[in-house]
């Protein structure tokens, strides 16, 4: 033989039956794999030669061990480039291999929002029912878009494009993202996954901050006006004890004249047991607030038992100015502030934060806007009606 290459991996050239032959010799002290290999080509087994080479260089010639064909060996050439082996690579393929099956053996999500609702409801800790039939409405939305797709399929890039796709306010699409993160915090307590695709995108989405909305004083008389209607009586404390008192719409939907209605003392008790922050709160009522519940003495019960919204949406359909979402406790609020000027008192009243009354309740009032507001009374709208 004759050694036409003396580096490792040396290559010898042979004569067989006349053919000239040219053998790459793989063998070496660490080399416990493909000893020979041959050639028919000079250059072909040159270049083998060259690249094996370089490879033995970079990583030792242990790193040759696996190499028994020319796919191995260009795998290797390919490995090397980012200094890593066959081995690496085939580490990594399982590991990819491994989360692949675990995704396609993972619970189907629809199955567990189904079990996260049942949690909620017979959990340890005692939700509202309130609370329980928006979980209930969002774990039915979910399994919507969702229900199909194993949980493990759903990552940040799924949660991305359904909170895209959703054509709400920045708001509502925060709630909605609140409650993915709030389901996937639970399935991560489970088990049943290894993270919350949904985290990052509540801190990504921006709620700016809109000036705040309330009734005008003629609004909240047009608004009061249909409450005395005699066939909307049974309705006239709600929509005051929301826009005189600044009370929570389910809170009031909870309020009797026994347990929390204190005329005698002209005072307002929320307990815990239908205070949205689990809080008592007993405060003054102001001399506006007092007047109408004293017209609504004869009202039994003091709000309807059932069917409380749809009687509030049917007469509020009637108004002639739109809607505005919490806007009894926002002009509640911009009124009692304008007065007062005094954020603990009207936190108080209203079961918030300072922080919270300032940025979403407290609009700016003038004094003669004030005046007319507390004007606004059973005894006053009776007579301006007589009056026209």
């Amino acid at each position: 033989m004759k050694t036409i290459r003396k580096d490792y991996p040396k290559v010898r050239s042979y004569v067989k039956h006349g053919k000239t032959y040219y053998q790459v010799d793989l063998r070496g002290k660490h080399h416990a794999g493909q000893q020979f290999k041959n050639y028919t080509d000079r250059t072909e087994a040159l270049r083998f030669a060259s690249e094996i080479g370089d490879v033995a260089t970079k990583n030792g010639t242990s790193a040759l061990a696996t190499i028994r064909d020319p796919r191995v060996a260009t795998w290797t050439q390919q490995c090397a480039v980012y200094g890593k082996t066959p081995d690496d690579a085939m580490t990594l393929a399982v590991n990819f291999w491994l989360q692949e099956k675990a995704k396609r053996e993972s619970p189907f999500m629809a199955e567990l929002l189904n079990v996260w609702v049942d949690d909620k409801i017979n959990g340890v800790k005692k939700l509202r029912p309130k609370s329980i039939q928006s979980i209930r409405d969002m774990s039915k939305a979910f399994k919507k878009d969702f229900g199909t797709m194993r949980i493990k399929e759903v990552d940040s890039a799924a949660i991305e494009n359904y909170l895209k796709a959703k054509n709400v306010s920045s708001q509502s699409k925060k709630n909605i993202a609140r409650y993915l993160q709030n389901f996937f915090n639970w399935a991560k307590f489970r088990k049943y996954h290894n993270e919350n695709p949904a985290e990052y995108w509540v801190k990504q989405i921006d709620v700016k901050k809109d000036t705040v909305k309330f009734y005008s004083v003629e609004q909240v008389e047009e608004i009061m006006r249909l409450a005395m209607r005699p066939e909307n009586r049974h309705m006239t404390a709600f929509f005051a004890l929301g826009i005189f008192g600044g009370i929570r719409p389910e809170e009031i939907e909870r309020m009797t004249w026994r347990e929390n209605v204190l005329m005698a003392s002209k005072e307002i008790f929320i307990s815990h047991a239908i205070s949205k922050t689990k809080a008592d709160r007993q405060f003054t009522m102001s001399d506006t607030l007092f007047q109408w519940l004293d017209y609504c003495r004869e009202t039994i019960p003091l709000v309807p038992l059932a069917n409380l919204q749809n009687y509030r949406k049917k007469i509020t359909k009637l108004l002639p100015f739109p809607f505005i979402a919490d806007g009894y406790r926002h002009t509640f609020a911009t009124f009692h502030y304008a007065e007062h000027k005094n954020y603990e008192v009207l936190r108080f009243i209203m079961g918030n934060s300072p922080g919270i009354i300032q940025r979403h309740y407290k609009g700016t009032i003038s004094q003669e806007e004030i005046l007319k507001f507390k004007a606004v009374t059973p005894r006053n709208l009776a007579s301006v009606k007589t009056e026209k």
